[in-house]
């Protein structure tokens, strides 16, 4: 299974002010920073230890492609971590090859994709997706890292999920609601934090849970804040609904919709090779999936 995550960025200036990205910083264009950037990490692996105190490294795998003409830039990231004890097997005869030791580096390449479009506030990250090797922190944080050390510090990259509208809607206007999740800040003072809480809320009446869709929908699409303060709950969390649809589920968070996932599941879309999706149909399908990104 091919899955990929969209991301859609800014750049900021000190006053949060977002700019045009093919003409920030009077002339420059971002694509053609992305671009240095990208050989920058390249030739110099960025490495750094994670919430979990894993040791990782991030980078390329092998030069990245440069496509002026659809504003686009594609490759491989290296992602590495180490901390997990294992065995490498032969796959025909079960026996061990090698023993992968805790503080050796597991590492995968995989597929990203960069698009800047012309005069435009926006630019989109296209990553394929891998389990334990997330990005969107990273990524960012090498990036802004990069223009400081090329001697633009007034400028920072802010990057976030970009679901793309369709796959939305087909959740919305076709899924059956699977639960409701309440998230709180569970604090019993005011200068202690103890982190957060979740209660989930299981819907096995299909007819009420209808009912009670439309009503969740209704609050999701609204962009007022005052409808939230009719909820008292929301003055210190947010909930969530969930929502299944052609054997796939979508959580939707009504006050905090930057953390609603953007994995979408490529794999019937696109060309392989060897059993490994071709780079120019990741290509093709990152580009087309941009168009409907929210």
């Amino acid at each position: 299974m091919t899955k990929i995550e969209i991301y859609r960025f800014t750049l900021l200036n000190k006053a949060k002010e977002q700019q045009v990205l093919n003409f920030y910083n009077e002339e420059e264009d971002l694509l053609n920073t992305m671009d240095d950037f990208c050989s920058f990490i390249h030739r110099n692996i960025r490495d750094y230890i994670d919430s979990q105190g894993k040791y990782r490294t991030f980078t390329l795998d092998g030069i990245q492609k440069l496509n002026p003409n659809n504003r686009s830039i594609s490759g491989y990231i290296d992602s590495s971590y180490t901390g997990e004890n294992g065995k490498l097997k032969d796959r025909k005869t079960n026996e061990k090859i090698i023993d992968i030791k805790a503080d050796n580096l597991v590492s995968k390449s995989f597929f990203f994709l960069i698009h800047i479009p012309i005069n435009s506030k926006y630019g989109y990250l296209i990553v394929e997706k891998k389990e334990n090797h997330g990005v969107k922190t990273i990524f960012s944080s090498a990036f802004n890292n990069f223009m400081r050390a090329k001697g633009v510090s007034n400028y920072f990259l802010e990057l976030k999920q970009a679901p793309p509208r369709y796959f939305l809607k087909n959740h919305l206007e076709k899924g059956n609601l699977k639960e409701i999740r309440l998230v709180s800040n569970n604090s019993s003072d005011e200068n202690i934090n103890f982190g957060k809480e979740e209660r989930v809320f299981k819907v096995s009446d299909p007819n009420y849970g209808n009912h009670l869709k439309q009503i969740l929908i209704e609050l999701f699409n609204s962009q007022e804040f005052d409808e939230f303060s009719k909820i008292s709950f929301l003055d210190k969390g947010d909930f969530a609904f969930v929502l299944g649809y052609n054997k796939s589920c979508k959580t939707f968070y009504v006050k905090n919709k930057e953390k609603i996932r953007s994995n979408v599941d490529v794999s019937d879309l696109i060309v392989y090779e060897d059993n490994q999706p071709t780079l120019e149909s990741m290509i093709q399908i990152s580009l087309e999936l941009i168009e409907f990104a929210a």
